[in-house]
């Protein structure tokens, strides 16, 4: 695009064909999208309310003007919002919505102290602060090396994450922090009252259940794996491979939507294709799409562009009880060609690379944070993440395609901040320990455990919402999204903590046998 641009490509330029294509994301699915991501951020704000009441309604306030700054944001910069944008912004609500819970769930504790309304606001921001940062400065590291290194899609995700989380950080220390202010200045209410998801802090010895933990991953991990080798590149969707385009005239005196086409192709032998409107100035009545499938797409061996035209043709076919006559006289394919990959070679190394650095990055400021051993755990779980995700792909037969690999981007940041989180309290507990036992990790991770299931339940609800209703266009970005979250609440407590304490050489099991501990219990 730059040499393009610069008017130094080294060849003559001809123009074959001109044309407007619309939005890959029919109009319909393009509203159930919007509309099954306003249900979701709506009972978001009914469960903060319900659940910590006043608090949560501040917090919803907050919300709000988080996303009236994002969207100001954009408009200021003049982003241009795609499906990988869409997954930066669902990942910086779940961190908007978690920074606001681990702020409550820190007034909550100062509050068993008997402390006054205003020294549990003091005191729960204090201690909230440094995870708040932690977690967000993390995530806002990787999403700059994203921007600066990614292209195309990951470059989309990371611009939208990183406004994101700018203005994420900016609602929940300043807004909400001055808002609960002025509700205990002015006694409006004398405490905070909030529910409780767990009545007792729990005693549960994670630790404890790491090993077999541990053999759980191993054995999803290899058998991902193993089904992700055999599927070979049937794992990839139409935007990884070489496929065929096609311009489509199809004649109907009825509507003939995008998504009606992409309905009627994925229910035919066609897992993943990419359908959009296309114009090309003439004067037309009738209904013209310019649809890409993979030259694998349904097929047992390996088919020429002109055998996947045919197929196409054929399974265009059952549209003819959905609209007026025999549409299989109505469908006219106008141009067929065979087209390269639309994430090409060069993208999809600088998108490894971008993710390396993003990876590099992040272990720096851990280890400046933390320790090296906190900046391997979290790369542990990470990667941990990503293997399990890609295999229940491949088990489910979902294709990778650009929108999948935004859900991948988003799980890494969703795990990342997780992980953060449980490893601040890690620090906590642990003081100036020159130490760490499984005890203190069981001791952090039943602290963190409420904020842990509240966070994991709002984002659910949020990409749940996504999956079931939000349309056949962002159904495989979804389901990733679904998996991803469940798995990255799995590996904070069962992946991330357990491979902290293995490097450190604190378990319980080494430390009873040596001897200075024999000659303490003498």
């Amino acid at each position: 695009a730059i040499t393009l641009n610069s008017g130094s490509m080294p060849v003559e330029i001809r123009e074959d064909y001109a044309g407007i294509v619309g939005a890959t994301i029919g109009g319909e699915s393009a509203e159930k999208g919007v509309n099954a991501s306003l249900i979701g951020l709506v009972l978001v704000m009914v469960f903060m309310i319900g659940y910590y009441r006043i608090a949560g309604l501040i917090a919803n306030i907050a919300l709000t003007v988080n996303g009236i700054l994002i969207l100001g944001a954009f408009a200021y910069f003049n982003t241009t919002l795609t499906l990988p944008g869409i997954a930066g912004l669902i990942l910086t609500i779940g961190m908007a919505v978690d920074a606001n819970v681990l702020i409550f769930e820190r007034i909550r504790e100062e509050a068993k102290l008997g402390k006054s309304m205003s020294a549990c606001i003091e005191g729960g921001y204090a201690r909230a602060s440094s995870a708040i940062w932690d977690a967000n400065v993390t995530t806002l590291i990787a999403a700059i090396v994203l921007t600066q290194f990614g292209t195309g899609p990951v470059q989309g995700f990371a611009i939208a994450l990183s406004i994101g989380i700018c203005t994420s950080v900016f609602a929940a220390l300043v807004v909400t922090r001055a808002l609960l202010e002025f509700v205990a200045e002015r006694k409006m209410v004398s405490a905070l009252s909030m529910a409780s998801i767990l009545r007792s802090e729990p005693k549960i010895g994670f630790m404890g259940k790491r090993k077999a933990a541990s053999v759980l991953s191993l054995i999803v991990i290899l058998a991902g794996c193993a089904i992700f080798a055999s599927r070979g590149e049937d794992n990839f969707g139409v935007d990884f491979t070489t496929g065929t385009s096609m311009r489509v005239s199809i004649s109907s005196e009825s509507d003939v939507s995008v998504d009606l086409v992409r309905e009627t192709l994925d229910n035919g032998k066609f897992a993943s294709v990419i359908v959009q409107e296309s114009v090309d100035g003439t004067t037309t009545e009738d209904h013209r799409f310019l649809i890409r499938v993979s030259d694998e797409a349904g097929a047992e061996g390996e088919e020429s562009p002109a055998a996947v035209t045919e197929s196409v043709q054929v399974a265009l076919s059952p549209l003819s009880d959905l609209i007026s006559g025999s549409l299989d006289e109505q469908v006219e394919i106008l141009q067929s060609e065979s087209v390269g990959p639309a994430v090409g070679e060069k993208l999809r190394r600088d998108a490894v690379n971008a993710i390396f650095f993003a990876l590099f990055f992040i272990i720096l400021y851990l280890w400046f944070r933390f320790e090296w051993k906190y900046a391997v755990g979290a790369v542990v779980a990470l990667v941990h993440d990503v293997l399990i995700v890609i295999g229940v792909l491949a088990l489910f037969q979902r294709e990778i395609s650009i929108p999948t690999v935004a859900a991948l981007l988003t799980i890494i940041g969703y795990s990342l901040n997780d992980t953060i989180v449980v490893f601040d309290r890690i620090r906590e507990v642990r003081g100036k320990s020159p130490n760490l036992s499984a005890e203190m990790i069981n001791t952090s991770i039943n602290q963190t455990l409420s904020r842990t299931l509240l966070t994991s339940i709002t984002t659910l609800i949020v990409v749940l919402i996504l999956y079931f209703i939000g349309g056949q266009g962002i159904h495989a970005f979804a389901f990733a999204l679904v998996v991803g979250v469940m798995v990255g609440t799995y590996s904070s407590i069962f992946v991330a903590s357990p491979a902290l304490l293995w490097m450190t050489g604190a378990s319980e099991h080494r430390s009873a046998g040596s001897p200075d501990r024999q000659k303490t219990e003498v």
